[in-house]
C-alpha cells in the first residue's frame, strides 16, 4: 500500500518479548509506525477512549489472566464498542474453531498466525487496511473442517460430502484449481467438477460468491 505517511499501529499483547519482537519488525522499513503498546483490555481501551491516532489495531488472541479479559476476541469486542469500524488483526499461536468463526464471520476481522513468514504479515496487513478479511492459510480449513452441513441465511440446510468440504476449505485458503489438485492428488478436472457442485449447491457463480458463503455461513461451522 502506497502511503505518504507511515500506517499506525496499535499492538495489544501481554508478552512483552512477542511485542517488541513484533514492533522491531513492523518498524524495520518506513511502511509502519508503532504508536502505541498494551498488555491489558483496560489499557487498550483507554488508548481508544483518548482517540490515539492508530489506523490498525493488532491484538493477540492469546492474552493471559492478568490482561483482563479471556482472550483477544473479548479484547476485539471492547475496542470495537469504541471504535466499531477499527480495522483490526487476531495474532495467534493457535485459536478454538469456534473463537476462528467468531473472529472471521461475526466481527469481520483476519487471523494471522504466529508461525506465518514475514511476509503473510504484510499481506494481511494490506488486506485489512482495504477492508478485506485476512484467514491464515494454517487456519482456513478450520473454518470447513467437521462441518456436516452449511447454513443458507433462509435458513435451508445445504449438506457437503468430506471432498467437497476440503475443496471448499482449500478455495477459502485461496489455492487455484491446480494447487488444490496437487494438494488433494486430484485431477484438474475432477477439482472443477467438484467446484461445480458446490456453486450448484450454494447458488453462486464465483470463487469470490463461495468464499463469503463460507465467512458468513453460520451454523455449520460452529
Amino acid at each position: 500500500m502506497q502511503s505518504t505517511s507511515p500506517i499506525r499501529i496499535l499492538l495489544v499483547d501481554d508478552h512483552t518479548l512477542f511485542r517488541e519482537s513484533l514492533r522491531r519488525l513492523l518498524e524495520s522499513g518506513a511502511a509502519y509506525r508503532v504508536v502505541a503498546e498494551v498488555a491489558t483490555v483496560s489499557d487498550a481501551i483507554e488508548v481508544c477512549r483518548s482517540n490515539a491516532n492508530f489506523d490498525l489495531a493488532l491484538i493477540d488472541y492469546d492474552l493471559g489472566p492478568t490482561s483482563g479479559a479471556r482472550n483477544g476476541v473479548s479484547v476485539l469486542r471492547s475496542l470495537r464498542e469504541h471504535r466499531n469500524s477499527l480495522p483490526a488483526l487476531i495474532v495467534a499461536a493457535q485459536i478454538r474453531p469456534k473463537d476462528l468463526v467468531t473472529v472471521v464471520r461475526d466481527l469481520r476481522t483476519g487471523v494471522l498466525m504466529k508461525a506465518d513468514p514475514a511476509q503473510e504479515l504484510e499481506l494481511a496487513l494490506q488486506k485489512t487496511l482495504r477492508g478485506e478479511v485476512w484467514v491464515s492459510p494454517g487456519v482456513a480449513l478450520d473454518l470447513i473442517a467437521g462441518a456436516s452441513e452449511l447454513t443458507r441465511p433462509d435458513d435451508a440446510a445445504i449438506s457437503f460430502d468430506h471432498r467437497e468440504r476440503e475443496v471448499l476449505g482449500l478455495v477459502v485458503e485461496g489455492l487455484s484449481n491446480k494447487e488444490i489438485s496437487s494438494r488433494l492428488s486430484l485431477s484438474e478436472s475432477a477439482v472443477k467438477s467438484i467446484l461445480q457442485k458446490l456453486f450448484e449447491k450454494v447458488g453462486v457463480r464465483t470463487r469470490a460468491q463461495l468464499v463469503r458463503f463460507a465467512f458468513e455461513s453460520g451454523n455449520g461451522f460452529l
